[in-house]
């Protein structure tokens, strides 16, 4: 009886914890009803919200093609849309898979064509400034379909009104015939006439390069070569020299801007200097232009006839140097300072008598060079 109280008292527990158990099932059951329903309206509202996407994309591939239509129909009547973006070139004149509805190529190939052409004209951009203020300021669908409406009903009154006009006569189309025939000749002569247009624009380009190339190094010989010289020719490594294009892009159209700063002095316009030190410049960019293609020899008259001594010397001297190289030079001179740096002379002198003669001396000064 002892073992049998037992039992039943574990068999009361056990009835109290399936009791418990059952509950606690019955209470989670009653959550994942709700939780089923909570699914079940979230698949409704994921369905629903697919359904909107979808007519969201309908509505968005009907848009391009609309859009490409009216691209396509402006460039194929030469309508010029302004464009802040992209070219009239941009759009494309094949018809999308989309509108081919007699085409068996309904691929997945012509869907992707499709989409390209869309992608490409997705980059146009249009200008929309020279819109009327009114238009600018449609904002829902139905007011700018009002306003099209109203635009196309505008279109067609004038179509109307050219339709009433007094018919056209007809002898015309035999004139048409030779109105076209002459356009055709007109077109062809017209296609010769730019061909060689192009070929002359293509000749005159390479003309054109080729004069600016033979300029530009010969300027930019002249210029890196004038201030070495004219710092040799004044003896002075202070002095600077320089030379400077007025139109970079077409310099030989324009002048040559040519400064100089003479020794110890500071920047001035080359019309406030010296004489003298105007001929020191002038001799600099002589030397510096005859270094690009030396001459065989140079003949310079009097070029000492505005400097003093001491320049004197120093431009017999530069000269001097470059004797020593193949460069040969005969100055007509009549001052010593200047002559006296020679490896000869050659003085005219006249004869007198009852008719004057003139008379040629010659004198070698290889001979005293000590």
């Amino acid at each position: 009886m002892q073992l049998i109280d037992e039992e039943m008292q574990n068999l009361d527990k056990l009835k109290t914890s399936k009791i418990t158990k059952k509950t606690e099932v019955d209470g989670m059951e009653d959550a994942m009803t709700e939780v089923r329903k909570r699914l079940t309206a979230i698949q409704k509202e994921i369905t629903s919200v697919q359904k909107v996407v979808t007519g969201l994309e309908s509505r968005l591939e009907q848009k391009k093609a609309d859009r490409h239509s009216h691209l396509q129909a402006c460039k194929l009547e030469d309508i010029v849309i302004p464009m802040t973006k992209g070219t009239m070139e941009d759009i494309d004149q094949d018809i999308p898979a989309s509108q081919q509805e007699e085409s068996e190529s309904t691929d997945v190939s012509g869907s992707q064509s499709t989409q390209k052409i869309y992608e490409k004209e997705a980059k146009i951009k249009i200008d929309y400034e020279q819109l009327a203020d009114e238009m600018k300021d449609l904002d829902s669908h139905e007011e700018v379909k009002k306003e099209g409406d109203r635009l196309n009903k505008d279109i067609s009154d004038m179509e109307t009104h050219l339709h009433r006009i007094q018919a056209p006569n007809m002898k015309a189309m035999e004139k048409l015939d030779g109105v076209r025939e002459r356009l055709r000749m007109t077109d062809s002569e017209f296609e010769s006439a730019r061909k060689r247009a192009k070929k002359a624009k293509q000749a005159f380009e390479k003309v054109k390069r080729e004069r600016y190339d033979k300029f530009m190094r010969c300027f930019d010989h002249v210029s890196n070569r004038i201030d070495d010289i004219y710092k040799a020719l004044t003896n002075n490594q202070s002095a600077q020299a320089f030379l400077g294009p007025e139109n970079p892009e077409e310099p030989y159209l324009e002048g040559i801007n040519y400064n100089c700063v003479a020794p110890g002095k500071r920047f001035q316009p080359m019309s406030n200097l010296s004489g003298g030190e105007k001929t020191v410049a002038a001799l600099a960019l002589l030397f510096a232009i005859h270094s690009y293609q030396p001459a065989p020899f140079f003949v310079l008259d009097e070029i000492d006839a505005a400097l003093d001594n001491t320049n004197i010397g120093k431009v017999a001297r530069f000269i001097r140097e470059q004797t020593e190289t193949s460069f040969q030079c005969v100055v007509i001179s009549l001052k010593e300072e200047f002559y006296g740096h020679a490896d000869g002379l050659v003085g005219i002198v006249p004869d007198p008598g009852e008719c004057t003669i003139s008379r040629v001396l010659t004198l070698d000064l290889t001979e005293y060079q000590e």
